[in-house]
């Protein structure tokens, strides 16, 4: 299972909601949306939480699919991959020169895909 993290620009509840929802449609019908809750380290902010189902047999598929589920959300990430534990982590940190891949992902402020 991948372990999806968003910090939100959004101002309510109803925001990150949409978000998560929008989230949740374009990764699939596999990702679901585990927590939605203010984020105390910033005023006006949501911590949002998913998780997405992906096969366990093979760890290079599941680089992959984390990878490939990142570009779909924002661009770039940093990545940390650890061979030996076969872990991976994702950051991703809003910067002048980042890629959004849907109008309301602009709400996204830091994200994290750990697996």
């Amino acid at each position: 299972m991948l372990q999806i993290t968003l910090v939100t620009h959004s101002t309510t509840y109803t925001e990150a909601t949409a978000l998560a929802n929008t989230l949740q449609s374009i990764l699939g019908p596999s990702t679901n949306i585990v927590s939605i809750n203010p984020y105390p380290k910033f005023t006006d902010s949501f911590r949002v939480d998913l998780e997405t189902i992906v096969p366990l047999d093979n760890p290079s598929a599941i680089i992959h699919q984390a990878i490939d589920i990142a570009d779909q959300i924002v661009s770039p990430w940093l990545t940390y991959y650890d061979n030996d534990l076969e872990k991976i982590e994702l950051i991703y940190n809003e910067t002048e020169n980042t890629q959004k891949r849907h109008p309301a992902f602009k709400a996204i402020k830091w994200a994290q895909i750990t697996y």
